[in-house]
């Protein structure tokens, strides 16, 4: 099968285009830089019409029988307007494409579990809008390319929502912003984290390369859901992951119990210590996933890799790409 990924360069895309070359799928992996390490490297941009795609490559795509949309930015703090730009226009792009495309059979669209922002209750596949607010516009760019992609009628869609993704990767691959990994600096700097629950909550995240798995699945078969969701089994709470993170560093994180004023106070002082404001919002425990959501998987739930949690940080750490941003922290 031909398969053209978008946002081939990322971490998921690393492991989509990885596990799709395995399977003997003829991978075309289009980012801004046209490289490629599992396939074909095709150059373009979410944000321009046809993917900024010509005449002859768009003829070259023709025989495309599934796309992969797993492109975006996972800064919380990001500008507003490039947020909504990249992840509702880029969405809007690649569906006009894919219905262009006159073999393409399924589109396959990553979202995230954080499009469902400050939702409330117990939620499953089927919801989107609930009432929700939204901490901040990552959350409602999320949500409303997803929202692009369950109204879309000219080609088949199948959404796949994760929560952080954690994994070795090529470590300049690994995402520091957007999750668990935007406290490492602080933590292995001996600073203290507010958390409710001391962190005893789950925050839903996966292994990166069951997830790109979990999209090779959908590309795959033969009916697809319309949306699942796919995170660790096991729940790992978000203390355990800050631990796990942390293990490889030799340091125990400093996680604290956060009632309101203190997480207060350590809002005020998120500047001096490195913390983003984007990084305050996830202290406190998200919405509660019915534990059915992991059924409508496209097959059974894949096996984690063993120690996949401390593994990112290990990639990291001999790389010393964290250890560089605790030097920029100290010194600013």
């Amino acid at each position: 099968m031909k398969v053209l990924v978008v946002g081939a360069g990322g971490y998921l895309g690393h492991w989509v285009t990885r596990v799709l070359s395995e399977a003997g799928d003829d991978v075309v992996e289009l980012s801004r830089r046209g490289t490629a390490h599992h396939g074909t490297g095709l150059v373009g941009d979410v944000t321009s019409t046809r993917l900024g795609l010509g005449p002859a490559q768009l003829e070259q795509l023709a025989d495309v029988e599934a796309v992969v949309s797993c492109f975006g930015s996972v800064d919380w703090d990001a500008d507003p307007a490039a947020l909504v730009n990249l992840h509702v226009t880029g969405v809007r792009n690649l569906l006009n494409t894919a219905a262009a495309l006159p073999s393409v059979r399924r589109v396959v669209h990553t979202s995230s579990l954080l499009a469902l922002g400050r939702a409330e209750g117990t939620v499953g596949n089927r919801e989107l809008s609930v009432g929700q607010t939204f901490r901040n516009w990552y959350e409602y760019a999320k949500y409303r390319g997803e929202a692009l992609a369950r109204r879309e009628q000219r080609v088949p869609v199948s959404i796949v929502r994760f929560g952080p993704l954690l994994g070795p990767a090529p470590a300049q691959l690994v995402p520091l912003t957007g999750g668990p990994l935007q406290a490492l600096p602080q933590l292995l700097q001996g600073m203290p984290l507010l958390l409710e629950h001391c962190g005893r909550f789950p925050v839903f995240a996966g292994d990166v390369a069951v997830a790109g798995g979990v999209v090779a699945d959908l590309v795959h078969a033969d009916e697809a859901p319309a949306v699942c969701t796919y995170f660790d089994p096991a729940r790992p709470t978000l203390a355990r992951i800050l631990h796990e993170l942390c293990q490889p560093y030799g340091t125990v994180p400093r996680l604290v119990q956060g009632g309101r004023r203190g997480r207060v106070a350590q809002r005020l002082a998120a500047g001096r210590i490195g913390l983003t404001e984007g990084s305050l919002e996830y202290t406190a425990p998200l919405f509660t996933l019915d534990p059915a959501v992991l059924e409508a998987l496209p097959g059974p739930v894949r096996p984690e890799r063993p120690g996949y949690i401390s593994a990112t940080a290990d990639v990291l750490r001999e790389a010393r790409r964290v250890l560089s941003l605790v030097t920029e922290v100290s010194t600013s």
